[in-house]
């Protein structure tokens, strides 16, 4: 009895643990130097594998660099002393639903089109300080100065 209990109770918590990892948008595929993660929990190290989820802020320090994998397939590398805010990112192909948007504080970024910007390429925005960038071809490269 204390078995099927303990079975049930197992049974009615693994989905609730499977379930808080879902949201997550992408993943770090590589590292160089000194990467941040900064979200509301804190300031962690980057490494690579480590998930990104909405509003994730990361920075690159001197030296340093990142490369993100998102789950579209969108790759968005970010060279030394760059900072950027994941603002919005939905991808929900099987709904309909896309949505990037990402906030560019300062530095370097290469960015190469997944799904969203090949489907709905008026979905993504890509933010500077001067201007905001629409996604109209696959790729782009963008310095902010400050």
């Amino acid at each position: 009895m204390k078995m099927s209990v303990i079975y049930l109770l197992i049974a009615l918590l693994v989905p609730c643990f499977a379930k808080a990892d879902t949201s997550f948008i992408g993943t770090i595929k590589t590292t160089k130097g000194d990467v941040t993660v900064v979200r509301s929990a804190g300031q962690t190290p980057g490494h690579v594998g480590d998930k990104l989820y909405p509003e994730d802020v990361l920075q690159t320090g001197t030296n340093s660099s990142t490369g993100i994998l998102f789950e579209d397939n969108t790759v968005l590398s970010l060279g030394s002393d760059t900072e950027i805010i994941i603002s919005d990112y939905v991808f929900a192909p099987e709904k309909g639903i896309f949505s990037m948007v990402i906030n560019m504080i300062k530095g370097t970024a290469s960015y190469l089109s997944g799904i969203i910007g090949k489907q709905s390429p008026e979905t993504v925005e890509f933010h500077t300080p001067d201007a905001t960038i629409n996604i109209r071809g696959t790729q782009f490269l963008v310095k902010v100065e400050i």
